[in-house]
This record gives C-alpha cells, sequence and structure tokens, in this order.
C-alpha cells in the first residue's frame, strides 16, 4: 500500500497538542540543558519537578497545609484529580504509573527493617528477657556471682553465634525473604529491588541488637537502669545523623537511613559496655555447649518463642496482604503494630515471664492448687496493666500517633489511617498477653503439642479474616483480622485448659476483670474527653498539645487508679501499700 502524503501544509506551522504550541520565538537551543530522556525518577528530574512545584507555591500563595502536584495536561489527568476532589478517597478503577515518592520508599525501609526485627524478637529479646534474666538471677543469688557472670558470657556466645548464622544466611536470600515478608512488591521492580538492598544493608543490626539485649538482661538484674534506658535514644541518633551526613552522600537518601541503623547498633553496644566493666562482666564470649545451665536457658525459650512466633507469624501475614495495597499502607501498619508491641513489651511480657518459673516450680510438684493460684495471681496482674492500655491507647489513638508521627512528610490523613489502625491493634493487647501465659502453662505441664496445633489454627484463621476484611476495609481490616484471630486462639487455649479436670476448679480472676473493666471505662471517659481540647491537626509542636498530651497520660493513670481503689481491687491495694510502704523506708534511709 503506497503512502499517502498530505496535499498541504497546516496553517500553524508550529502545531503541537493543545496549549503546548510552541511560540514564535521558540529555538531547539533553549533545551540545550534540559535532561532530556532522564527519567523523572532520576535525581534531576526530581529536583526539577521538585523546584517547579516550590515556584508554583511561592507565586500563587498556596497554604502549606495544601499539597501541590504535577500531573499531564490531559483530560484523563484532569477528570482523575476531578474525581479525587469531589468524590474523596474511592474504590476507583484506573490505570496509572506510580511515580517515585515518600510512600513507597518507606514501605521499603519498613519492610526491610522488619525482617531483621522479627528475628530480633525470637532470638535477642526471645532469650534474653524471657528466659536468661530468671536464670541469671537463679544462679546469682545462690551466692555464687561468678558462676552468674560465666553463665552469661556462655549465653553471650550462644546469642552472637546463632545471629551471625542467622545473618549470613539472611543477607544470601534476601530476595527470597522479600518476597516472603511482601510479596506485593514484586510487582514493582525499583521497589523490591531497593528493599532487598535495605534488607541486606540493615540485615547486621540483628547481630548489634541481640549484644544489646543480652547487655540489658544482665544491667537490670544487677540493677544498673541508665545504660539501658539510654541506649534506645542512640538508635535514633545514629539514624538522625546518617540522615544528616550519610544521606546527601549517597545516590539514593533512604539507604543513608539504612546505615543509620547500623551506626546506631553500634553506638548501643558502646553505650552499655562501661556499665558492663564496672558490674565485673566479660563481654568474651565462651564455649555454650554441653552446659547445664544453657539446656535450661533453651527448655525455658519453648513456650516464649512459641507465643512470641505466633504473635509475628501472623504479623507477617497481614503486613504481606498490606505489600498488594497502595503505598504508605505498610508503613501506616508498622508504625500501629510497634505501639502496641511497646505496650506488650514493656509490661505484659514481663509480668506473665515472672510467673513461669513459679508454675514450672508448682507443675513438677504437682500441687495444682498452688498452680491455679498462681496462674490466678499473673492472669489478675497482667490484666491491671493491659485493659487500660488498651482501652487508652484506643480513645487516645490520634493524640499519641499526632504526637510521634505528625511531622516533616507524614501527613495528616497518615496520621489518621495509622490511629485509626492502632485502634484495632488495641483490642488484641489483652488477648496476646493472656495467650503467652496460656501458652507457659501449658509447656510447665509438659504438653507442647496443644499450643503448636491451636497457633497453626490461629494464624490460618488470621489470614483468611485478614485477607477478607482487607478487601473492603484495606489496613483496618487486616488489623481487624489480627484481633479476630488472637482471641480465637486465647478461647480454644481457654477450652484446653479447662480439660484438664484438676484446673476445672475457677482459675480465672473474674471480679478483678470485671473491676478493671469498669475503672478502665470510667478512665475513657476522661481519656476521650480530655483529648478533645488538643488541636492534634495543626502539628505536635504547639504548647497546648504538649500541654493536652501530658495531661492525658497522667490524668488517665491516677482516674484509673482511683477507681480502682474506690472499688477496694485487690491488686491495687496491695500495690498501693507496697508503695507506701517503700517510701516509709526512703524517709526512714534519709
Amino acid at each position: 500500500m503506497a503512502i499517502q502524503h498530505p496535499a498541504s501544509r497546516p496553517e500553524n506551522p508550529r502545531f503541537s497538542s493543545g496549549p503546548c504550541a510552541k511560540p514564535p520565538t521558540f529555538n531547539v537551543s533553549k533545551l540545550a540543558d534540559a535532561p532530556l530522556g532522564r527519567s523523572h525518577r532520576a535525581s534531576v528530574g526530581k529536583a526539577r519537578l521538585k523546584a517547579a512545584i516550590d515556584g508554583t507555591r511561592q507565586i500563587l500563595g498556596i497554604p502549606d497545609s495544601y499539597r501541590v502536584g504535577i500531573v499531564p495536561a490531559s483530560d484523563t489527568g484532569a477528570v482523575e484529580m476531578a474525581m479525587w476532589s469531589l468524590l474523596g478517597t474511592r474504590k476507583v478503577e484506573m490505570v496509572a504509573r506510580e511515580s517515585f515518592g515518600a510512600g513507597w520508599v518507606t514501605d521499603a525501609f519498613v519492610q526491610a527493617f522488619t525482617i531483621p526485627n522479627v528475628l530480633r524478637r525470637l532470638t535477642a529479646e526471645g532469650s534474653m528477657t524471657l528466659a536468661f534474666l530468671p536464670i541469671y538471677t537463679e544462679i546469682r543469688e545462690k551466692n555464687d556471682p561468678h558462676a552468674a557472670k560465666k553463665f552469661a558470657a556462655k549465653t553471650l556466645g550462644m546469642v552472637l553465634g546463632v545471629t551471625t548464622i542467622l545473618t549470613g544466611i539472611g543477607m544470601i536470600f534476601s530476595p527470597e525473604l522479600v518476597f516472603l515478608f511482601a510479596a506485593g512488591f514484586a510487582s514493582s521492580p525499583e521497589k523490591f529491588e531497593l528493599t532487598v538492598l535495605l534488607t541486606r544493608i540493615m540485615f547486621p543490626y540483628l547481630i548489634f541488637v541481640s549484644f544489646v539485649a543480652w547487655s540489658m538482661g544482665i544491667l537490670n538484674a544487677e540493677g544498673r537502669f541508665a545504660a539501658p534506658a539510654a541506649a534506645p535514644i542512640f538508635l535514633n541518633v545514629g539514624i538522625i545523623g546518617s540522615a544528616f551526613v550519610i544521606s546527601p552522600m549517597v545516590k539514593d537518601p533512604i539507604i543513608g537511613i539504612g546505615i543509620g541503623v547500623l551506626l546506631g547498633g553500634i553506638i548501643q553496644i558502646l553505650i552499655q559496655v562501661p556499665s558492663l566493666i564496672k558490674v565485673g562482666q566479660s563481654i568474651k564470649p565462651r564455649n555454650f555447649f554441653n552446659d547445664h545451665n544453657i539446656q535450661r536457658l533453651l527448655r525455658l525459650l519453648g513456650p516464649s518463642l512459641v507465643g512470641m512466633a505466633v504473635y509475628q507469624i501472623n504479623i507477617i501475614v497481614l503486613r504481606n496482604l498490606a505489600s498488594f495495597m497502595p503505598s504508605g499502607q505498610v508503613t501506616h501498619y508498622y508504625n500501629a503494630s510497634r505501639l502496641s508491641e511497646l505496650t506488650l513489651g514493656v509490661f505484659a511480657f514481663a509480668i506473665t515471664t515472672a510467673g513461669f518459673p513459679e508454675l514450672s516450680k508448682h507443675t513438677a510438684e504437682a500441687n495444682w492448687q498452688k498452680i491455679r493460684s498462681t496462674m490466678r495471681f499473673t492472669m489478675a496482674t497482667t490484666l491491671l496493666v493491659v485493659i487500660p492500655a488498651s482501652i487508652g491507647l484506643a480513645f487516645a489513638a490520634e493524640p499519641i500517633v499526632s504526637m510521634l508521627y505528625f511531622h516533616g512528610e507524614y501527613a495528616w490523613r497518615d496520621v489518621q489511617n495509622t490511629a485509626l489502625t492502632l485502634q484495632a491493634f488495641a483490642l488484641s493487647i489483652p488477648a496476646v498477653a493472656l495467650v503467652r501465659l496460656q501458652t507457659s502453662v501449658f509447656f510447665s505441664l509438659k504438653d507442647s503439642s496443644t499450643p503448636v496445633k491451636i497457633s497453626l489454627v490461629s494464624i490460618f484463621v488470621t489470614g483468611v479474616l485478614g485477607w477478607w476484611w482487607g478487601q473492603s476495609m484495606e489496613i483496618f481490616g487486616l488489623a481487624l483480622g489480627l484481633v479476630a484471630g488472637t482471641w480465637f486462639q486465647f478461647l480454644l487455649l481457654l477450652y484446653f485448659l479447662s480439660r484438664y479436670p484438676e484446673l476445672r476448679k475457677s482459675f480465672l480472676p473474674l471480679r478483678s476483670t470485671l473491676l478493671y473493666l469498669i475503672a478502665s471505662g470510667g478512665m475513657s471517659i476522661f481519656t476521650w474527653q480530655f483529648g478533645r481540647q488538643g488541636l492534634w491537626e495543626q502539628g505536635p509542636f504547639l504548647l497546648q498539645n504538649w500541654t493536652v498530651f501530658t495531661g492525658l497520660l497522667v490524668g488517665s493513670a491516677l482516674s484509673y487508679l482511683i477507681l480502682l481503689l474506690l472499688f477496694r481491687e485487690e491488686h491495687a491495694v496491695r500495690i498501693s501499700i507496697q508503695l507506701k510502704s517503700g517510701m516509709k523506708k526512703r524517709k526512714t534511709k534519709k
């Protein structure tokens, strides 16, 4: 077929698309410094786009609270922007190319940092917080501090050996791990590759934080709290310092943040060393093979690791589902889960761990009366803390998230999404804490198969419900899946515990639990009403917000304790008496 040429030229020789026709003064030389052929994702492209956006904001006087963006000059782009403006966030099917932004870069960092953190919770914190401390304290109290220090050095050898092997494996198989944790990233090669790179950079952090957890366990047992308390601060110091010093020097600034994680881990170690030397603890690892106390530690790890592993697997499953959602959802999920895990780690897990050696002792003696009383006491003490913490997080989610995260590129809509997700996570806190205790009871009864089987069922329920609800409610639905799966696990464990004839007599602190719920309900009224006094949408750097936030924390705790004392709840009364006794002793010493 012959090609037919136009019979005449167009009337306008500067013809182009719509308003883009070239003026008569246009010359090709004007494009001499234009980055033609370079992607908008390249540094030069991003710099030009940012300059255009900043100039537009300045010239037009656009408020800082408004976002300025650059979109293709087409009717499709115009209609898309109009739909978002008029309808808000809706499930609208369209084809769009994801542009480079903070959302997906942050998601990549979060997923990469998650992988060594999961292993950290299972190895470092699992062994140090949950198993090491009771044995170390027991050996030291037998007036044998040298043997305690020797046991600590052997434990260090075991922990560093295990974490070093895991780090090597993790760095080699980083692509497979990223796919396991975030399969949704595979659809975006750039996002997937960045996550793999960050994973390899940050994986050695597992070794550093394991050493830190080991030293924290020893120093806490020796009554040295300053260095352990300060250590987490220096992780932030390393990250912030790298953001200012290293990030500007590398091609992708987020890589500088990953390096900062490693530097923060090293600084955390250096902070601990002087205190370890003062208490006479050697930091030289020792051979841990064929050691009786190490074998005891491994046996003690069983129930704790099962409980922690299930919770972490549930989080992994749901975060994997989140990786298929729009950019930013993984970050919201991660930030909310961190806040709920902080509550569990600081309060609940410490209480349930302390009760495990006592349970093991009574089960060895077949003293069922003391087993029931220990379960009742440990459960009541745990619920005393986690019920108000759960309800407080739910009612004060927005102020808490605002004060912690609402700055920089973290927009107000990110705060709202994170707060909503945190409210869902808060509902799971009591169940997670009680599951930990229930698992310990099963292991002390030499029954490890039942909690493992129930855990597998729980993971399945969590995944199915999270996927189902996530279809309509996105990240909030995933969090609700975790809530439902955890409470399902608790109820199943409770049912199988009640099948023991010796445990059919009530071991549940029903009266105390009811009083905790009533007192927490009264506390929530104060939390909700007082929290509304803050101007959270205007940012955390307001004196009014800091005042309200401080009053919120202190006032909520005081209102809860006062209500419990008015009800004469036995655990609250006991704590009050102990506090008064401690204050009298301090005055007497002075």
